[in-house]
């Protein structure tokens, strides 16, 4: 019996329905007006991540819900695990909302212990506009300068902080009040992969040891804009592009493609669960394109 052609025109979009993106999944929510920032996930699945100009330290974890983790003495951006629980927070002693001049040299590296108290602060004198970071090493801090466009490489330990790599392809672009070099994560054993929010870009940097082998290598061009990213372990990349949705770079491709991410606009961070499947990120509602949503910790499975 031959099949009626409406059956095999349903079969045929079956496939496509089952691929069809799930809304984000929001687990947190805030009050318009929130700048979420950065955050890390644990291996319990819970999650710490920043509240800007709350100057706060929030918690979830699947058991207990939303709480307060800390709160700093300054506006707090990345979080980098330091292992048992330890982190270190960049942290603007004024806001990004009062410009570059006002933050230049109000700009510290806070070593948290596990429950939040600050036990040593690393100044930043010469800093404007710390941002993502990256440990390179036990006690090596790779920090980016947004407002320089450069990295500093610091050392938790000793206190110190000197450049570690300046280059025009980390700069923010003049009159554009977008930060220049932002996130910035490993890409196998011998790179690294940094965004430029403004610049809109991609960015792999080689190592050798413990020092940048050559300049950057743009890698790709983001048009649905940058901020922090995430990296599979088969080499893709997913970014929060600021925007409404979730960009996903394929291995050796050149441009992304948009992941609709309905109520999760504005996203400035992503990172993994600890299943390696789906995404944890952070929306501030669109807040400084003039959104007026909620700011939202979500997860969502690309």
């Amino acid at each position: 019996m031959t099949p009626r052609r409406d059956v095999l025109m349903l079969a045929a979009l079956l496939p496509v329905a089952a691929r069809a993106q799930a809304a984000p999944e929001i687990l947190v929510r805030f009050p318009n007006g929130t700048f979420l920032e950065n955050l890390v996930v644990a291996p319990d699945g819970s999650v710490l991540f920043t509240n800007y100009f709350a100057r706060r330290i929030e918690a979830w974890s699947p058991v207990t819900g939303a709480t307060l983790h800390a709160e700093v003495p300054a506006h707090p951006v990345s979080l980098t695990p330091l292992g048992a629980g330890w982190q270190a927070l960049a942290v603007h002693g004024a806001s990004f909302m009062e410009g570059p001049a006002a933050m230049r040299g109000q700009a510290a590296v806070l070593v948290l212990a596990p429950d939040g108290a600050v036990v040593r602060r690393v100044p930043l004198p010469e800093a404007i506009f710390p941002n993502g970071a990256l440990l390179l090493a036990p006690g090596l801090l790779l920090l980016a300068d947004s407002g320089l466009g450069r990295i500093w490489i610091v050392d938790l330990e000793t206190r110190a902080a000197r450049p570690w790599l300046d280059d025009p392809s980390l700069a923010p672009v003049e009159g554009r009040p977008l930060p220049g070099v932002n996130g910035i994560k490993r890409s196998g054993p011998g790179a690294l992969l940094v965004s430029n929010s403004a610049r809109r870009t991609l960015l792999r940097i080689g190592l050798d040891g413990l020092i940048p082998r050559g300049a950057p290598e743009q890698v790709a061009a983001m048009a649905q804009g940058v901020d922090d990213f995430a990296v599979a372990p088969d080499g893709t990349v997913f970014a929060a592009t600021h925007a409404e949705g979730i960009a996903r770079l394929a291995p050796g491709a050149a441009t992304p493609v948009l992941i609709p991410a309905p109520g999760l606009e504005g996203s400035t961070a992503v990172a993994f669960a600890p299943d390696r499947r789906s995404l944890l990120a952070l929306g501030t509602g669109g807040l400084l394109e003039g959104g007026r949503g909620e700011a939202v910790l979500a997860r969502l499975v690309p």
